[in-house]
């Protein structure tokens, strides 16, 4: 992925035909500039949060509603960590 890369995390508070298949279905979508990173899902719940690399929000409101999957809300991400390593702030990155 290029350099020109954010991060964003996605809100889907209710898709009513969330399933493994639509989930599958969004992780292997092939679109350009997009790169579905994660995602966590309670299916019971038809709930999901996902993490997606784009080089815009539009991109990832573009790829969410080309796939029908209602979104609440997009977050880009600025600072990131995991677990207990490095704080990555992804503004100072750019």
């Amino acid at each position: 992925m290029g350099s020109n890369m954010r991060m964003f995390i996605s809100e889907h508070q209710v898709v009513s035909d969330l399933n493994r298949d639509l989930i599958m279905k969004m992780h292997s979508a092939s679109v350009k500039g997009i790169e579905v990173l994660y995602s966590f899902s309670n299916i019971e719940e038809k709930c999901m949060y996902t993490v997606i690399k784009s080089p815009d929000r539009l991109s990832v409101e573009a790829f969410m509603s080309e796939l029908r999957i209602p979104c609440d809300s997009i977050m880009e991400v600025e600072v990131f960590i995991e677990g207990k390593g490095e704080i990555e702030d992804w503004k100072q990155a750019a």
